[in-house]
């Protein structure tokens, strides 16, 4: 994965909790989370991929910091299962063309999927 970490910006996880810190039953606190470090995915069951390309929507209005908005509110949730590690690597970063971040979606689902992970996309325009 470290080789594709150009494709990738991490999450400000203090944008994301306010600075508040999560509690130990949120999830917030038992995600492995691109914040300064590439989280390791080798053991993660779940891993989530941010998208920041908007292109796509059309006449639809649509933020490119989706990803992160979903996040604010997914990892204030109880986290009920902790049989499952959740790993988030970041988001995609927009590419120059909607097609350079549709080869760079591409590039990093196959990846993940050869690594036999479930991944879960947040934001996006589709």
């Amino acid at each position: 994965m470290e080789d594709l970490k150009d494709f990738l910006q991490p999450v400000s996880l203090s944008m994301l909790n306010d600075d508040q810190g999560y509690t130990d039953g949120q999830l917030g606190k038992h995600v492995l989370l691109y914040d300064e470090e590439m989280p390791d995915v080798s053991n993660a069951d779940l891993v989530i991929l941010g998208i920041k390309e908007n292109r796509g929507a059309g006449n639809t209005v649509s933020d490119e910091n989706t990803a992160d908005i979903i996040r604010k509110h997914l990892y204030q949730l109880h986290f009920w299962h902790t049989e499952v590690t959740i790993a988030d690597i970041g988001n995609v970063e927009k590419g120059n063309t909607i097609n350079d971040s549709y080869a760079a979606i591409k590039t990093m689902i196959i990846e993940l999927l050869l690594k036999e992970k479930t991944v879960i996309l947040l934001g996006g325009s589709h």
